[in-house]
């Protein structure tokens, strides 16, 4: 069974616009790739897309890195090189070279 990754801009708990998909972790790497397949807007509207389809919106709306599209292109997929992770925050470095915080809530 694959494990499913989720990502989106929220207002308060309420998304907006959520992405969900696949990934795998190599531990040894630190890596984490993934794909979102599936865009849900205001938690009433699901879409199946393709991973090129939903790499050209994230590129288009700077959701999602512009190198992402070129991953699709060659059937690479998108990724995080984990920096740092403890019980609060977690870094890494995105396929397109910025960098991703995540704190955790609640």
């Amino acid at each position: 069974e694959p494990k499913i990754i989720e990502n989106g801009i929220y207002v308060g708990e309420f998304p907006l616009i959520r992405f969900a998909g696949d990934f795998d972790f190599d531990e040894r790497r630190r890596k984490i790739e993934f794909d979102f397949d599936m865009i849900e807007i205001l938690g009433l509207i699901k879409i199946n897309l393709s991973r090129k389809d939903v790499a050209k919106i994230g590129a288009s709306t700077g959701l999602g890195s512009a190198n992402n599209e070129k991953l699709a292109d060659t059937g690479r997929r998108a990724f995080f090189d984990w920096i740092s992770a403890d019980d609060q925050i977690a870094t890494a470095r995105g396929g397109g070279g910025g960098l991703a915080l995540w704190k955790r809530v609640g």
